[in-house]
């Protein structure tokens, strides 16, 4: 039997996996020391890089990579600023059901912009811990 999933469930698993993330950061910061210890890292000096490949991919893959981002950042500003305008439309016909759906599809915009500013941060976040 297949699952529905509902614009009202969407909020419930954006925090689920954000608790999940933090939980899984949290275990990684509280061990890290430990597994330290135990164990040498094979890889140890070794960083993530693009230049290897020269700076003609290292030049196109950051304009690509750029594009992208900034393709699904007005593509999310854009989701953001409709479900607001369904928020007030909601309110002004005095639709309480619609305001609420559309209260939810605002958060849910909301955090997904959010995120979608921020992801460098969060990348950049996510290497720093991991690189220690």
């Amino acid at each position: 039997m297949s699952r529905n999933t509902s614009m009202r469930s969407l909020p419930r698993s954006v925090a689920r996996a954000a608790s999940l993330l933090s939980a899984t950061i949290g275990a990684a910061l509280l061990t890290a020391g430990t597994a330290a210890a135990q164990t040498d890292n094979p890889l140890d000096g070794v960083r993530p890089s693009m230049e290897v490949f020269g700076p003609t991919f290292q030049s196109t893959w950051s304009r690509i990579a750029g594009g992208i981002w900034g393709a699904v950042l007005a593509a999310s500003a854009i989701n953001l600023i409709i479900s607001l305008y369904k928020i007030r439309k909601a309110r002004a016909g005095g639709y309480q059901s619609e305001l609420s759906d559309s209260m939810d599809s605002a958060k849910t915009a909301g955090v997904a912009f959010g995120c979608v500013a921020g992801a460098g941060i969060i990348v950049g976040a996510i290497l720093f811990l991991v690189n220690g």
